[in-house]
């Protein structure tokens, strides 16, 4: 379905209610900027997020306001690691409610020394984890691991004998940004840097 036609089946009111919401809440755009926009492309950001969450599109119903938790995740202790089959994924810094979604994407692998490896942002996929405590050190997000290995491949090193504990020479990172879903309406975007280790 090609959502930018659903502006086609709203009537004046409500073209002028998504017009005057787009005035003031900016949406996640394709090349990453988060910024306003008109009406009708508002709406087709919107519907499309529904998409991806499993919402219903509701093509007259707009986004309410939000009030979005701050820096809910980090990558203290967690992040990406090559143990065994891997992990990458976040630490829960803030207590997050069951029903919350998470829009994330991913670099791909990475040097330190690289000017812009943000160019390589591929989204993962929306994480639905349940409610998740802040409580004793914080816990982990699900593993997103499958679903970096689909989009850009496998992050584990190439085999030494050598290492008894693998890991990357010299060192490769991934960067992973978050928003947070609501009603179909994305929040800013956070933004962290992982170092590719081995967890023990």
């Amino acid at each position: 379905m090609k959502l930018s036609t659903e502006w086609k089946k709203l009537n004046r009111d409500q073209r002028r209610a998504w017009n005057a919401w787009a005035k003031s809440n900016p949406v996640l755009l394709d090349d990453g900027s988060f910024r306003r926009v008109a009406g009708h492309k508002a709406m087709t950001q919107v519907l499309r997020n529904r998409t991806l969450a499993g919402d219903a599109l509701n093509p007259s119903v707009l986004p309410t306001a939000a009030a979005w938790l701050d820096a809910a995740f980090s990558v203290r202790d967690a992040g990406a690691t090559t143990q065994g089959a891997g992990y990458i994924g976040f630490r829960v810094e803030q207590n997050i409610p069951a029903g919350t979604k998470w829009f994330v994407w991913a670099t791909a692998l990475s040097l330190a020394s690289e000017a812009n490896p943000q160019k390589t942002f591929r989204f993962l996929g929306v994480m639905a984890p349940g409610a998740l405590s802040a409580a004793s050190g914080g816990d982990v997000s699900p593993n997103l691991g499958a679903q970096f290995l689909a989009v850009h491949g496998d992050w584990h090193p190439p085999v030494d004998v050598s290492q008894t504990t693998p890991h990357w020479v010299p060192d490769r990172y991934i960067w992973l940004r978050v928003h947070q879903y609501r009603e179909g309406q994305l929040s800013p975007g956070r933004t962290l840097k992982t170092l590719v280790y081995y967890a023990v």
